[in-house]
């Protein structure tokens, strides 16, 4: 059995492989080949924490995966991260474990290959200009993994916390990738072909009116019905597409809202991700539309990820 840390896992995965395999993954789930019940929460409200439980089988990569969460915004506070994770590894054939991973810097990478998979069949062909809403752990994840993808592609930030949008834009610059800071998010915003929200806001932090023509957005900061990134006239107003449409019914806020408000009702949603993957489904028809992507995170994900680095291992 392989162990590996964050430090590990950020040496040897190599973005464009968990990217595939994401995207091989999301097919596989609308396609109705992949064992993934809901995953269960646990609200430590006491301690103002959450705690997820995401298993996931996919019998064509021989894979079952488990992976367990912890969310505590209020870490921030104790210089600790806001999210922990560890994920587990079982041989499908044997239920012999193969591999025990620290997850923080798996999730935020298979996080970001579901961008990176929606910009694929989402994003307008010319889109250079990337706006990232919030700058905590994962937005470095999706800065790294875009810029890897898609060269040439140019990058803006904003976070409401103007020293963490600073540190976020130099920690960037040292690993060789330019990232300006905005003055507001609005600003930003409405200068991006593409924009990624990476927040836990209870309040939108995208409005409707900042949004131009052909724009993609990528959400997928929110989990819980209570969380909304989006205007959900927004929402109303971009073609929309999920990870799951099961999962979203239960914990998209940004897809939950904008129903309960009457705007849009659950029929509104275009296609699941894989459905357009597996060309069941179109993406981008036209350079006007605007694109959403909604993501709440799915274990299939985590499967496919671990998956491509436990290869990866086995090929050393």
């Amino acid at each position: 059995m392989k162990y590996l840390t964050d430090e590990d896992v950020v040496k040897i995965a190599e973005p464009r492989r968990v990217v595939e395999a994401v995207e091989e993954a999301y097919r596989l789930y609308s396609l109705g080949k992949v064992v993934m019940p809901v995953r269960s929460r646990i609200q430590a409200r006491e301690k103002g924490g959450d705690i997820l439980m995401m298993p996931c089988y996919i019998p064509s990569m021989d894979i079952f995966s488990l992976k367990l969460v912890t969310v505590y915004p209020g870490n921030l506070e104790k210089g600790l991260p806001t999210i922990n994770a560890t994920v587990l590894v079982l041989d499908a054939e044997t239920g012999v474990a193969k591999l025990v991973a620290e997850a923080r810097a798996l999730t935020g990478l298979r996080t970001a290959a579901a961008t990176a998979v929606s910009v694929k069949y989402l994003a307008r062909s010319d889109a250079s200009k990337v706006g990232v809403v919030g700058c905590g752990y994962q937005a470095g994840w999706q800065v790294r993994v875009m810029h890897d993808m898609f060269p040439g592609m140019k990058f803006t930030a904003f976070d409401i916390d103007a020293s963490r949008m600073r540190s976020f834009s130099e920690r960037m610059g040292r690993e060789g990738i330019e990232v300006k800071t905005a003055g507001s998010c609005m600003e930003m915003v409405k200068d991006s072909d593409i924009v990624i929200t990476v927040t836990t806001s209870k309040t939108p932090v995208v409005m409707e009116e900042w949004v131009r023509e052909g724009t993609h957005i990528s959400a997928i900061g929110g989990y819980t019905p209570e969380m909304v990134e989006i205007d959900p006239k927004l929402t109303a107003k971009s073609k929309l597409v999920v990870d799951s449409r099961e999962a979203v019914k239960e914990e998209a806020g940004d897809v939950l809202k904008p129903i309960e408000m009457g705007l849009i009702s659950f029929q509104h949603i275009h296609a699941e991700i894989g459905e357009i993957v597996a060309g069941l489904k179109p993406g981008r028809e036209n350079n006007r539309e605007i694109t959403m992507f909604k993501s709440v995170g799915l274990a299939v994900q985590d499967a496919a990820a671990a998956k491509a680095v436990l290869d990866y291992l086995m090929t050393r």
